[in-house]
């Protein structure tokens, strides 16, 4: 819609907030104006639930920004990365969901550092609880991470070739919600965006090599399986390993000793002993997903790490902070994960009506168990999720907005009951 352009700029630029109607513009022109008249940092909170226009909120943002503030080469520079970290953080970040097709997966709280006279020559991005379940599984309807399927169709031949590329519906990490396409979304011209986000960033064309690679590698990880054989775990085929190690640059035996074994540490007295401890099935399965979590998780890390590297400047002077945070959301199956996430807009919520309503409160202690249960319960995961349950009961079972059931716990939200599966 025609409400972000060029005259909408100027049409905001400097003017009192009373002269215009409401638009995001007058806000960011509004904080802008105060940094620079009284020499104090801003920041804007971002709220709303999955759907509602955060992100794109947090781009105009920075897009207005990035128009009304001059300066040089060097700041021309900052600029650009400024704006092109919002297609990598997405690429990487952001997925399909039932309520969002272009849903963030993790929070991020971006500063936009100027110098005393106004000009953007830093910035520096946070980013916290990365939706990692998501590499794993999806609900149905939904897709993994967007990088998954720009991959699969925008890679060259080359590409294709050196990482394996199959068809989406090949891979379990991405076979499971039986969704590959988003309307309205093109991959193949996404990826494009991707990698030149990565070039203006200044990430080496061998670093970037390595991202695809583990990109792939993660994808390739899911097609292992195990089979049962007297209790214990093993790879139904040994050949399906070698080209996750191949690309995750690891030795074969090493791979398949660590997806089948774990070490346990052992102190008796003053001596301590290490052994190695064979998997069950369901184990291994476990130790799979979490290795290809811990993959991607680090692989995302170490973007936000080249991004804020590619902007960091030695002095902070002035700043403004924008905080997009994910979406409440309700799937079918709500995990960890987004207990978390509807948590933190839970608090955000209490913080803006606090004043005016009585906040409504989650039950406390839930937290506090599920850590209790964690470090006392191993090996089945069925056992875990019994004693969660039980000692939530115990806990919280009186509390209003809390409710049991067979196959986990309801909470009422603020915007709604969110059931909590195992």
């Amino acid at each position: 819609m025609p409400y972000f352009t060029d005259r909408e700029i100027e049409l905001y630029q400097g003017a009192a907030q009373y002269e215009n109607p409401p638009h995001i513009y007058a806000l960011t022109d509004n904080m802008y104006r105060n940094m620079m008249i009284d020499s104090e940092n801003q920041c804007v909170i971002i709220s709303g639930e999955s759907g509602a226009g955060k992100t794109v909120a947090a781009k105009y943002i920075m897009g207005y920004i990035s128009k009304v503030s001059g300066g040089g080469a060097k700041v021309q520079h900052v600029k650009e990365i400024i704006l092109q970290s919002n297609p990598l953080l997405e690429a990487f970040g952001n997925a399909k969901t039932v309520r969002n097709n272009n849903s963030s997966r993790f929070g991020k709280y971006f500063e936009i550092q100027f110098s005393r006279g106004g000009e953007p020559d830093g910035g520096k991005i946070s980013n916290f609880l990365l939706e990692k379940s998501r590499v794993v599984s999806q609900n149905e309807n939904e897709r993994n991470f967007h990088i998954f399927y720009q991959l699969i169709d925008g890679c060259t031949p080359q590409q294709r070739e050196e990482l394996g590329i199959m068809t989406p519906d090949y891979y379990y990490y991405l076979n499971q919600s039986g969704t590959y396409k988003v309307d309205g979304t093109n991959d193949s011209k996404d990826f494009q965006e991707t990698m030149e986000a990565m070039q203006v960033i200044g990430i080496p064309d061998m670093f970037q090599r390595q991202v695809l690679q583990i990109v792939a590698g993660i994808l390739h990880l899911g097609a292992v399986n195990f089979i049962e054989a007297g209790n214990y775990a093993q790879v139904e085929s040994v050949d399906l390993l070698a080209f996750p190690a191949y690309l995750l640059g690891i030795d074969q035996s090493r791979l398949q000793e660590k997806l089948t074994s774990r070490k346990m540490d052992s102190k008796w007295g003053g001596k301590s002993e290490t052994i190695d401890v064979t998997l069950n099935r369901e184990q291994a399965c476990y130790t799979r997903d979490a290795l290809s979590k811990a993959l991607y998780a680090r692989l995302f890390d170490y973007l936000v790490e080249a991004i804020n590297k590619a902007m960091q400047k030695p002095i902070e002077e002035l700043s403004v902070g924008v905080l997009d945070i994910y979406g409440f959301e309700i799937f079918q199956r709500n995990g960890f994960e987004q207990f978390c996430i509807n948590f933190v807009n839970e608090k955000l919520q209490q913080i803006f009506i606090e004043l005016t309503l009585k906040a409504e409160q989650n039950p406390p202690g839930i937290m506090s168990v599920l850590d209790d249960v964690c470090a006392t319960m191993h090996a089945k995961g069925d056992g875990a999720d019994m004693t969660l349950l039980q000692k939530l009961q115990a806990a919280v079972g009186t509390h209003d907005h809390f409710n049991n059931w067979n196959s986990g716990f309801v909470i009422h939200h603020y915007a709604g009951k969110v059931c909590y599966s195992f």
